[in-house]
């Protein structure tokens, strides 16, 4: 699970010809095409991913943004790096004036008091908390850290982040490593010190299709932002399916906020298909002792098959279609290679 990542990449350009310099970029650059839906600097930020870069065509690109305006702003999908080198290798940069950098964007992952969290770090940083509505487009430089609760490998709308941000003009790149190493620092504060459960995950498979089963279970352990993975190899002892070993299997350990009977419900999930076919095993454990899939019955359900359904289910509302889709075509796979 990541905590802390870069955001979009937002130039200021001030053009000499801007009819030319809007068609060379329609030329070199895959643009994204703007709905109608999208209306203001929330909504642009809303559709965009981190891989991108809004390029704003500016009257004056030294002054910061006063009025924003939608039709003046374009993305591509490339960064900010790659336009600037394409724009003076390829001769255009005479339809250029000026161009500067936004401040860069800094995206956290918070899991618990967010005002504290966001308090120690301006503390840290010596950086104003500001509105997330105008933080960006009221510098001209220095770099913005917006918080949120919500899955920070997924684009993100401008909703999910916190009204309050931080402001700092600190380096970006000295902001973001000092903010990825220190980020357990940041979270232990903010859950008031509250525990975190070591657990340890076995995979086990008679087809010993490790890879995969380790791909499943890393991408929805991601998307449900359960925690980090501190460690992982094989198991002491070599082991056959159920065998039973505590020792046998590829292991993780796992580190997390979320209870040991939320995380065995989302293994249990995985250890079968929608087909009914027990595919692999996952085993918790917590403390040494393991968590059996019967502490997890529901009365009603009388088979581990519905149950394990009835668990994939819940595991569903968490995720987004792709990544349903994504878990489908991995279990497509595996099912393909027996």
């Amino acid at each position: 699970m990541s905590f802390v990542r870069s955001g979009p990449r937002i130039l200021i350009v001030e053009t000499k010809e801007e009819q030319l310099f809007r068609a060379y970029i329609k030329a070199q650059f895959d643009q994204v095409e703007l709905s109608e839906k999208v209306k203001n600097f929330e909504d642009i930020i809303t559709v965009m991913n981190h891989h991108q870069t809004l390029i704003v065509i500016a009257d004056n690109a030294k002054e910061n943004i006063q009025n924003f305006d939608v039709s003046n702003s374009i993305i591509i999908n490339d960064s900010a790096q790659s336009f600037l080198m394409r724009t003076i290798n390829c001769g255009a940069s005479s339809h250029v004036n000026y161009v500067r950098r936004a401040p860069r964007i800094i995206v956290m992952k918070v899991i618990g008091n967010i005002e504290n969290m966001l308090g120690e770090i301006a503390d840290d940083f010596r950086a104003s908390i500001e509105p997330t509505k105008s933080v960006i487009t009221s510098h001209s430089e220095g770099t913005v850290i917006l918080l949120t609760r919500g899955n920070i490998n997924k684009k993100l709308a401008f909703s999910d982040f916190y009204h309050k941000a931080v402001y700092t003009t600190e380096h970006f790149s000295e902001t973001i490593n000092n903010l990825d190493h220190h980020a357990l620092k940041y979270i232990n504060r903010s859950t008031e010190n509250k525990d975190w459960f070591n657990l340890t995950i076995i995979i086990k498979d008679q087809f010993e299709d490790y890879k995969t089963h380790y791909d499943r279970l890393i991408y929805i352990l991601d998307c449900l932002g359960a925690g980090m993975v501190l460690k992982e190899g094989w198991s002491e002892e070599s082991s056959r399916f159920f065998s039973g070993s505590v020792g046998g299997g590829y292991k993780l350990t796992l580190y997390t906020y979320m209870e040991p009977l939320e995380i065995k419900k989302a293994l249990f999930s995985l250890e079968y298909m929608e087909n009914g076919e027990r595919i692999a095993d996952f085993d918790l454990y917590y403390k040494k002792k393991k968590i059996h899939w019967d502490e997890l019955k529901i009365k009603g359900i009388n088979t581990k098959e519905n149950l394990s359904d009835h668990y994939r289910q819940e595991l569903y509302k968490s995720l987004d279609e792709e990544d349903i889709l994504y878990l489908r075509s991995l279990e497509d796979y595996i099912f393909a290679s027996r």
